[in-house]
This record gives C-alpha cells, structure tokens and sequence, in this order.
C-alpha cells in the first residue's frame, strides 16, 4: 500500500515546483493578447477619461424640420447630417449622444441655455449666444443665399424691402447689421418661409442652401430660385453647456480626428449640392472654362438620359397594356383591377425616383450659371453672358419637364398635398397674365384679362389651393399661347356660377379635333403635335390637381377655330 502512494506523492511535488513556470508563461501570453486590444480613446487624458465615465450620456436638442441636419424622416425617427456626426463622435468618445424629441430651433436654444439639454449640433456661434453658450470649433460651413419667386425679378435687395428669415437664426442679426434699411419678417421655422414665398405672401427670403434645397425638394415647391450669394456663411459647430468646459475639450480633440474624406463623405450623403457649390465659388475665376465644357457635357447626357427615360416608359407603358388587355381577357374584373393598380404604381415610383435622381443635378446648373451671371465681384463678358443664357434655359426646359413628371407621379401615388383654402382669384389670375406676357409679346399673341379690377371685389372667394391653381392657370395660359397663330388674341376671365365660381381660357388659335379632344388628358399623348415643344403630361396635371381641389376641367374646342378651358371650382359660402 505504501509502495503505491508513494509515486503519485513524488508527482505532485514535481507538479508544484512548476506552477511558478506555468504562471509566468499564463502572464507573457496575456500581456501579448492585450497588445491587439489597446483602448481606442488613448488619445483622451486621464482626466478627460474620468468625465465620459462621469458622464456617459449626453442630452442632444433636436428639430422635426431643420433639414437637412437634423429632422424627423417619415418613419418618425431623427436624422440627418447632425446625427452622423453624433455617431462618429459617440465612436471616438465612448459618449453616447441621445437625441430629445423635436422642438423648435428657438426652443432648442432656450434648453440649452437652461441645462435642460447638454448640447445642440449644427450650431453657429453668435456674440449673443458665447455668454450662456460654449462652442467647439466648426465642422462644416453652408453660405446663405436670397429667394424669390420665379418671374419676380432676379436682382439682390432693394432698399426699403422686406425680407423673410426663420426664428432664432443668426443670419437676423447680419441682415439688420449690413441691410439695415430692410424690415426682417420674422417667421416660425424654414417651412412657413418657403410657403409664404412660395404662395406670393412675400417677396424675399433668406435660408441656408443646403436647407433650402432639402425644403424645396421634400415640399414639391418648383416656383422658387436662388437670386443671390448676402455674403454670410453658417459656420456650423457644436454648442454645449458653458459649465462644462470639460465636454468642449473633449469634442474639440475628437473633431480634430475625424478626417477630411470622412466629412466628405458625410456631407455628400446630405448636402451634395452645398459642397460642389462651394467648390465652384473657389475656382469660378480660373475654372470657368473647364466648368463649362463639364456643365455643357452634363447637358448633354441628361437630354440623352431623358429621351431614353422616355422611350422606356412608353414601351413599358405599351407592353403593360398589352398584358393587361390579356390578363383581362383571362381573369376575372376584380383580379384586372388589382393588375392595374399594381401597374400605377410601379410607373409612378420609377417616374418619381428617375426625376428625383435629374432634378439633383439640374438644380445644381442653374444655382451655379444664376451665381456665375450675377457675381459683382467678377462679372463675365458678353459671350460668356451669352453662354450662361444658354445654359440657363436649356437646364429650365428640362427643370419644368422633370417636376411635371414628379408632380404626376407624386399625383398618381396619392403623395401631394392640396389645400382648400378661401383666396380672391383676381390678384391671382393678374398676376398670371403679367408671367405670361413676354412669352405672348414674343409669339405676336395679344393677352388680355377681361376683368376690371372694380370687377375684382364683386368676385366672392374661391375654394383653392394658391399655388396648384396659379399652376395649372399657367398650364393653361402657355398653351393657348404655344397653340395659336400670330396675331392671335388669348382672353382670361372669372364669374360667378350657379355651380360656384367659373375661370375661362379662351384662344382663337389651332384647336382640337373630335379625335384629339377624346385623347386630351392621355399621359404622354402628343396629340399628333411633334412640331410644338412639349411632353404630354401637363394637361393631366392640371385635371388631377382640380379634381383634388374639388372643382373640375372642361374643354370646348373645334379644330381650326380655337379653344376653351373652362375650370369650375366651389366658391366659398357667404357669411349671414
């Protein structure tokens, strides 16, 4: 029995003399592991260290509508520019950035002045706001430009004339400062900007144009244009609380490690159009030739791309007829009508997604050639004035025909908003003949508004929206210009109706047979007419857009002998 314990008790004494070793060589290859997975926030301080741990989430203001840095997207969640960088900065940091529910940008302010958020991203610093506010160093730069109205003038601001800015935005203080003879109209946020410009309420307005075109293009708004650079950029950084000083340091470090082709990327994700604007105001001097064979080129292959569109969605149209004339012959009527509204809405995401994917780049020609041609700092010679003239309409052309087939789509997906709202259709209906007579001067028609303006305040108010009206009314208007004869007349008019209020197009011009008025409101159906300018959808835009304000289109017309539109719309009740 002894002989049999004593081996195992020679074995472990042999075991226990290596466990020194054993626990050495353990240590060696854990200190060569670690050496992969070294702490990614080195390049903090100890003691800025201590203040994440401290501190590991930070309150972040946020806005549903100050696009395109941070907004709420359709699905309800916070987005944009602003929530990049709070992700990136969360990776460097170890911070976690929770963005609060949506409030004003003067709302914002006001939370972080009083501690009740830690931080607002995009954020200009102003010598009224550094006393309550600490900034980090800026991270991207947006110039503010002037809006007005197309057909409105495209000059920079007279003196004596109001301009429209957002609330709680620094570019108020440098309007009162360098224009000090113009009223600033203050109103609630960037959209009811647009929208009041848009709608004729004002004449002037100054946005950001990154936030601008992201506006214009979520709201549909085609009627407004960039007029002028006012000279002041937001340069945009990081507002935080002022009693910690601590946090600045720390955002200011991680700003500095986030590189050049990051911000980049980042800004190209949101505001393409910003950056390569920014780029052309550095070189317009010395690139102007260069730009223009690019921009001429550009042209080129967006002509070439919209014919192919074109082509592609006749065909498709055409082979989705044909197999749904057979599916038809097959099935049964609920089954064919399934078929087609599977049909509609397939041609109007790809219309909606093609003319989303042309309208970034037109937009961004007709910004720069309207830059370029206005620029007091270095105008241009006559041909190249000429040249910009050429872009200019050539790019407005394709402009008008690109938001048509977006307002179609956007008509036919149940997407666009119409508003019924009481409004005089005199003021409107002159002001669409004034926008219509240089193009009727030029054709040698004779325009006319067969109303007095003492007939105006008899009128009672109609029931519409003012910008889809004044859209169709000069849908109207060119046509019976573009399809007349010169010498022509074309006369506009408003009266009341038993069936409510009446507006009527009248031309003498070519007219419309049996057969084509029977196909008048046919998408891209040219009547026969390939010799005339045009696409074939504006007429059934205007027949969606009355029929979504409750009103409706009709045409009396005889080949040879003229035309008339007639648009019937509910007039608003008299009060008592």
């Amino acid at each position: 029995m002894v002989h049999a314990v004593l081996p195992v008790a020679r074995l472990l004494r042999v075991l226990i003399r290596l466990l020194p070793i054993a626990a050495l060589a353990a240590a060696a290859w854990l200190s060569l592991a670690g050496q992969g997975h070294a702490d990614p926030r080195d390049w903090l301080t100890p003691e800025e260290r201590a203040w994440v741990s401290q501190h590991p989430v930070l309150r972040v203001g946020a806005s549903a509508t100050y696009g395109p840095f941070t907004f709420t997207d359709q699905e309800g969640r916070t987005a944009g520019l602003s929530v990049d960088y709070a992700q990136r900065l969360s990776e460097l940091t170890g911070l976690h950035f929770e963005f609060q529910p949506a409030k004003t940008f003067a709302e914002n302010l006001s939370a972080l002045t009083d501690d009740q958020i830690d931080l607002l991203m995009s954020l200009r610093e102003t010598p009224e706001r550094t006393p309550t506010i600490g900034f980090t160093r800026p991270y991207i730069s947006v110039p503010a430009v002037l809006l007005r109205r197309v057909g409105d003038g495209a000059g920079p601001l007279q003196p004596g004339e109001a301009v429209a800015v957002a609330r709680g935005y620094a570019v108020s203080g440098f309007l009162k400062d360098r224009y000090a003879t113009n009223p600033v109209r203050v109103e609630a946020d960037d959209r009811a900007v647009l929208r009041r410009l848009a709608g004729g309420e004002i004449g002037a307005a100054v946005m950001d144009l990154a936030g601008a075109t992201y506006l214009m293009r979520q709201e549909g708004i085609g009627n407004l244009r960039v007029v002028d650079d006012i000279g002041f950029a937001y340069s945009l950084g990081i507002g935080y609380r002022r009693d910690w000083p601590m946090l600045g340091r720390i955002l200011d470090k991680a700003l500095t490690r986030i590189s050049e082709s990051e911000r980049q990327a980042i800004a190209d994700r949101w505001i393409t159009q910003d950056t390569t604007l920014m780029r052309w105001q550095r070189r317009a001097l010395w690139g102007f030739g260069i730009a223009l064979v690019v921009v001429l080129a550009g042209l080129g292959l967006v002509l070439l791309w919209n014919r192919a569109l074109q082509r592609q969605v006749r065909l498709r149209g055409e082979l989705l007829q044909r197999e749904l004339v057979e599916r038809t012959r097959l099935q049964d009527v609920d089954r064919a009508r399934e078929m087609a509204e599977v049909t509609s809405k397939t041609k109007s995401e790809f219309l909606s997604q093609a003319s989303h994917e042309l309208r970034t780049p037109l937009n961004a020609v007709l910004g720069f050639s309207q830059l370029l041609a206005q620029d007091p700092k270095r105008p241009l010679d006559e041909v190249q004035q000429a040249r910009i003239r050429h872009i200019d309409e050539a790019a407005k052309h394709l402009l008008v025909l690109i938001e048509d087939m977006m307002t179609l789509s956007r008509v036919e997906a149940n997407t666009l908003t119409v508003q019924a709202l009481p409004l005089q259709a005199g003021p409107l209906l002159r002001r669409c003949v004034e926008l219509a007579q240089p193009a009727a001067e030029a054709a040698g028609i004779e325009l006319q508004l067969s109303m007095t303006p003492q007939e105006d305040s008899t009128l009672p108010l109609v029931q519409a929206d003012p910008i889809r009206l004044e859209q169709v009314l000069h849908n109207l208007i060119s046509n019976a210009i573009k399809y007349n004869r010169r010498g022509g007349w074309v006369k506009v008019r408003a009266q009341v109706e038993s069936r409510g209020f009446r507006i009527e197009v009248a031309d003498n011009g070519i007219g419309l047979s049996a057969e084509q008025r029977a196909q008048l409101f046919q998408p891209f159906n040219r009547l026969g007419r390939v010799e005339q300018p045009g696409h074939g959808i504006g007429l059934v835009i205007c027949k969606q857009l009355m029929e979504r304000m409750g009103g409706r289109i009709l045409v009396d017309s005889e080949s040879g002998k003229g035309s008339r539109f007639t648009l019937e719309l509910p007039a608003v009740p008299a009060m008592g």
